[in-house]
């Protein structure tokens, strides 16, 4: 899933000088996708090709993915060969050689890219599953993927079952050689490994339709050799998917590449590897990871705490004839939780917004992914298995199931239309639905079961470019709201200085200090390289203007004595990026705090970070305790450095990195030919880690938890005692 809108303009940053022609990035990528070298050439005439020039068409070069050719294309590989020779030619003669080899560098990293994608096709061929039939091939991919989900949740639902019921728990699952394993990630790897598959086999066997949908045909029944022969192939999609991860971070993100050749391997190296390649990506990839951790967990939580305080599955309609849409009904829980935090994060309500994105209002896309994913729980209940996990419904009956859970006629077909997978589909999970010849279409339930309906339809957005347009604006006056609900000076304004204009989103003036807060209403890269490149040019401009607003309060004193009635010599200014989604830093940037709405508004209205520990009383009755571990405040209301302390050292950034650890992928990219990549991993939380972070002792944390479950214990026994009473009485 993919989950980004790249820039935003904006008229805080001021008039802009103007200079020397510069390079334009809308020309040069519109070069590079065509391999035109007379338009770039063109381009490059018009203007100095210096140092600085170059060093933006060489990342442009780098990180152009229509340049990047998975499978053979000789006709556009000689193209690229010329395109690039003449390029350096040109560089040559206006830089130099040295500086040519720059761009010589670059096309030979595209081309390492492609032999480890080549190498990993030239290893599926020689698999016993690609001598199958091509529908058999996907009948058992299918299949094999929906066994897996399977198995994952079975193993999920014994390990909840085997602890205590703590939120969050951070749970790791066992794999079968001891290491631990994510569920979320065991989860999104067996989606993602299938995608890859079906899109590589609709590439192989022509399987697109002309609007780029992937066709599959009719699939027979599945043999267990079938089934098992698969095995390989996932095992490989999963080095493709790794492969492209790998790659895309290098390029996007930074870092290096180092090669190594028998007989000068590490010895750690398993015998028969002839060559091995291995990546270390740069050190400021942390945050971005933490960002994405933390939304998910926040998600997560919000939905427990709702099953937990309210009735909200009792209430839910399931898939019934003449539903509306939400706010007067939801299918289920997780619609009902989706349309919660949707409506968290772009900061107003989504049930009366009016805008389409896509051609769908919000409340008709998630109307759209709930009536799919009750779909497949309700036809799992009544099987069993993998093939319980795997609808296949023909294309007017699937109309007619949204049409009558509140979708008119030509909203069903436009949401079908847009959640089918495609040739540029990310993956399964923003298009779980499959066409099949004949006019059904398939619907593929493991990337719809557990899945988060919120992220996935943020992420299918973001990948149609489809900006929110209410969302910045809202959250600014959501923010400011809040903080004067909290009886704070703050404020909101424009002004105009010596023919500039500064627009002040909201200033706090607070005690000794003045924070200003820029907000952001932007989208996390959901751990994609290419999105987190993007989010991260984004914070460097956003870390400019606000920089911008907080220099010209130091400059023009009259600001603050105009709007507080404060002399700023008195006051330190606190400049803040402010993300509506959880991206935080530690420490300052340029002078400049980063920290999200999630983050300043615990603060206000939560003193202490909880361990959160529900019991089920009977039937009718949950209990949830919470145990004090960590304090925000000093004392016992919040004070300005109090709020300055946490900018500085958010808490739920620290609590991400004590269970953070760097992990090694290895996987092959050819018969001998390996690669090992170092990337983020989870460490599992428990009270212990957690107590030992906040630094309080364990066994009083143990303690007090333990005597909670005693008397928990005791109110159960009471209660089915009276139960048992009042049973005996009705007789």
């Amino acid at each position: 899933m993919s989950d980004v809108e790249v820039k935003e303009s904006s008229n805080k940053m001021g008039s802009l000088s103007v200079g020397v022609p510069r390079l334009k990035e809308n020309i040069v990528k519109d070069a590079l996708d065509r391999l035109d070298w007379q338009h770039l050439k063109n381009h490059l005439d018009s203007i100095t090709l210096d140092k600085a020039a170059l060093e933006s068409l060489v990342g442009y070069l780098r990180r152009c993915n229509s340049l990047v050719m998975p499978y053979p294309n000789p006709k556009r590989e000689a193209s690229r060969r010329a395109f690039g020779e003449a390029l350096m030619s040109y560089t040559t003669d206006a830089l130099g050689s040295t500086a040519a080899t720059l761009i010589d560098q670059e096309l030979s990293l595209l081309e390492k890219i492609e032999a480890g994608y080549r190498g990993i096709v030239g290893l599926l061929e020689k698999c016993d599953i690609s001598r199958l039939p091509a529908e058999a091939r996907a009948a058992a991919y299918i299949s094999r993927a929906a066994e897996q989900f399977c198995f994952l949740q079975n193993k999920l639902d014994a390990l909840l079952n085997s602890k205590e019921n703590i939120v969050p728990a951070g749970s790791l699952l066992l794999s079968e050689n001891g290491q631990q394993i994510s569920p979320d990630a065991a989860h999104t790897a067996i989606v993602e490994s299938l995608s890859i598959t079906l899109l590589m086999e609709g590439y192989k066997n022509k399987w697109y339709d002309k609007e780029g949908n992937l066709v599959l045909p009719v699939l027979p029944k599945v043999s267990e050799e079938e089934l098992y022969k698969a095995g390989s192939t996932e095992l490989l999609a999963m080095c493709w998917r790794r492969w492209q991860r790998t790659e895309r971070r290098r390029r996007y993100l930074g870092g290096t590449f180092t090669d190594y050749a028998a007989p000068n391997m590490p010895n750690w190296v398993p015998q028969g590897l002839q060559y091995l390649t291995t990546y270390d990506p740069p050190s400021n990839t942390f945050y971005d990871y933490a960002a994405n951790e933390r939304l998910n967990k926040r998600l997560g939580q919000t939905y427990l705490d709702m099953l937990l305080t309210s009735n909200v599955e009792d209430k839910a309609t399931g898939i019934q004839e003449g539903i509306g849409l939400l706010p007067t009904n939801f299918v289920s829980s997780t619609e009902a939780h989706a349309a919660v935090s949707l409506s968290e994060i772009l900061s107003y309500g989504i049930a009366d917004d009016e805008e389409r994105l896509g051609g769908l209002r919000l409340v008709e896309w998630l109307r759209g992914f709930s009536v799919l994913q009750q779909l497949t729980k309700d036809h799992g209940e009544k099987g069993g298995g993998r093939e319980s996990l795997i609808v296949t419904i023909p294309f007017d009956e699937l109309v007619n199931v949204l049409h009558t859970c509140g979708l008119d006629p030509d909203a069903a077909k436009r949401f079908i239309a847009l959640a089918t997978l495609k040739a540029g589909s990310y993956d399964l999970f923003d298009c779980p639905v499959i066409k099949v010849a004949g006019g059904s279409m398939l619907v593929f339930g493991p990337a719809l079961i557990g899945a988060n309906l919120a992220r996935i339809i943020l992420s299918s957005i973001g990948n149609l470019g489809e900006p929110l347009a209410r969302k910045g604006k809202a959250f600014e006056r959501d923010i400011l709201s809040f903080l004067q609900r909290q009886n704070l000076d703050a404020k909101a304004f424009k002004v105009t200085k010596d023919g500039e204009e500064y627009e002040y989103d909201v200033v706090l003036n607070w005690g000794d200090y003045v924070f200003v807060f820029e907000c952001k209403n932007h989208s996390l890269s959901n751990h994609n390289p290419i999105q987190a490149y993007y989010f991260n040019i984004g914070i460097k401009e956003y870390i400019k203007q606000v920089k911008r607003l907080a220099d010209a309060l130091r400059r023009y004193p009259d600001i603050l004595a105009d709007q507080f009635g404060v002399d700023v010599a008195q006051k330190t200014i606190v400049p803040c990026l402010l993300n509506a989604l959880p991206y935080s830093l530690s420490g300052d940037t340029d002078g400049v705090y980063v920290t999200d709405s999630s983050a300043l508004k615990r603060f206000f209205e939560q003193r202490y970070f909880n361990i959160k520990t529900s019991y089920q009383i009977h039937e009718k009755l949950k209990l949830l305790h919470r145990t004090a571990m960590y304090s925000l405040w000093s004392s016992e209301t919040p004070s300005p450095k109090d709020l300055l302390r946490q900018l500085k050292s958010p808490f739920q950034v620290k609590l991400i990195a004590a269970h953070t650890k760097e992990g090694i992928v290895d996987f092959a990219v050819g018969e001998s030919h390996g690669v090992v990549s170092t990337d983020h991993t989870q460490k599992e939380m428990s009270v212990e880690s957690f107590a030992n972070l906040a630094g309080i002792p364990y066994a009083s944390v143990r303690k007090e938890m333990d005597s909670v479950a005693g008397e928990v214990k005791k109110l159960r026994k009471k209660v089915k005692k009276r139960k048992t009473k009042s049973g005996k009485r009705r007789k």
